[in-house]
């Protein structure tokens, strides 16, 4: 490798002079250079995770630190300190990365699997393939060592894991790893809630299960809504946890700012917050209106009051909801009779007000039809119950007590009944 230094470097070069040949040889030269300062940058590194010299910055760890100081993404900078600490126990790979004949991306490709006793291998295979190529024989070997790993049964239950991880906008994923015992046993659950759902959907409707699965997205997306619907069957199974503030109650933060905000649908960040994430005014919307979660009502960050009282429904209006709706889903279409919400029609946010007459049984996934999918109702007069689909078109209008309109009229998503209309 030559001497060549930033210093070396002629600014002014007409790079359009200059042959394709020395461009090639200039590129791969400097990828040594930067290869061989990166190897020592990682020695530094190394030597002051060891130290803990971020804890002197109030720190979490070496690579919140380097997020601060150095400038890089938080998985960068764990990724730097990883392959740094790995380095200390492969002395062959870090000889050759210290000369440049590695890049940064093989060593840190290789240091995911190698070993002390097997890392001058590892070291020829970086040698001789691409980086793309090593990426890839770096997966299939951790998925190799995984089964094994996996088939020794007394670790299966060592192993078990669950996380949480943003995918970026309003999803979250939640990633379970459990013996393959226990995962078939929570499997057989949902499949047994997944099972009710369509089958509570389909009772009364004149629809096929398999219309009820092609609406709904697709088995796998049942099973969401079962797992869902088990989380909310626990919760409201514990009470007395719930009560704690600690353990099993989740809590919606509304800046008192925001309310108009939040009427409007639009957001400010920050002020919609459940459990401590941002939600979107949508949402925040469903769960001030009947899931069961405490709504603290905040000003600049100090609670003021809280919103339980305005918008909880209680037992004895629950029982009356359900009489009046004869424990269904008034959605059009649907009759699903388990797990009912109560739907405020003039969203709580928006002054509407917890009584029989401004509420409406929904099950969970019609709730989220309305709130995030664009479905809209409205109580005409206190005696009829009007909804309208996502492209403003109306859907049915039907009598609001007694809910004496007939299924097959109720299941008319798609077209007016004239003679409601007629009638009003």
């Amino acid at each position: 490798m030559s001497d060549l230094t930033l210093d070396s470097v002629d600014c002014d070069l007409d790079f359009d002079a200059v042959p394709l040949e020395r461009l090639e040889a200039q590129i791969t030269e400097w990828s040594g250079h930067i290869a061989a300062a990166t190897a020592q940058l990682l020695e530094w590194i190394a030597e002051y995770d060891r130290r803990e010299g971020w804890a002197s910055w109030a720190c979490k760890s070496a690579a919140h630190w380097m997020s601060w100081k150095c400038g890089d993404t938080l998985h960068t900078a764990r990724e730097k300190v990883r392959v740094a600490r790995a380095l200390e126990e492969l002395p062959a790979i870090a000889a050759a990365f210290r000369r440049g004949e590695v890049s940064y991306s093989k060593v840190r490709a290789i240091t995911r699997v190698a070993l002390a006793t097997d890392d001058a291998d590892w070291l020829d295979i970086a040698r001789s393939t691409s980086g793309s190529e090593l990426e890839r024989i770096v997966a299939e070997t951790r998925k190799a060592l995984d089964r094994n790993e996996n088939d020794d049964a007394s670790n299966a239950f060592a192993l078990r894991r669950l996380s949480r991880s943003s995918c970026g906008g309003a999803v979250d994923k939640i990633v379970i790893k459990l013996p393959r015992d226990a995962g078939a046993e929570v499997l057989a659950a949902l499949d047994v809630i997944a099972s009710q759902l369509i089958d509570d959907a389909v009772a009364g409707s004149g629809r096929t299960r398999r219309d009820i699965v092609a609406e709904r997205g697709g088995i796998e997306a049942i099973r969401v809504d079962a797992f869902v619907q088990m989380a909310e069957r626990v919760l409201a199974m514990e009470p007395a946890a719930a009560e704690r503030g600690d353990i099993g109650r989740l809590q919606l933060n509304i800046d008192t700012d925001g309310i108009n905000e939040l009427a409007a649908g639009d957001s400010v960040p920050g002020e919609l917050t459940l459990d401590g994430r941002r939600v979107a005014p949508e949402v925040a919307k469903r769960w001030a209106c009947d899931i069961r979660a405490s709504v603290m009502l905040e000003h600049d960050g100090h609670p003021h009051d809280s919103g339980r009282d305005t918008r909880t429904v209680n037992r004895r209006l629950r029982r009356a909801l359900h009489r009046r709706d004869h424990g269904v889903c008034r959605f059009p279409g649907c009759a699903a009779s388990s797990w009912l919400h109560a739907h405020h029609v003039n969203y709580w946010d928006n002054g509407g007000e917890t009584r029989l007459d401004n509420l409406v049984s929904l099950c969970s996934f019609h709730h989220h039809q309305v709130h995030e999918g664009g479905w809209t109702t409205e109580i005409l007069e206190s005696t009829t119950i009007a909804w309208t689909d996502p492209h403003g078109q109306p859907a049915t209008i039907e009598p609001l007590n007694g809910n004496t309109t007939p299924i097959e009229t109720r299941g008319r998503q798609h077209g007016v009944d004239q003679r409601s209309i007629e009638s009003q």
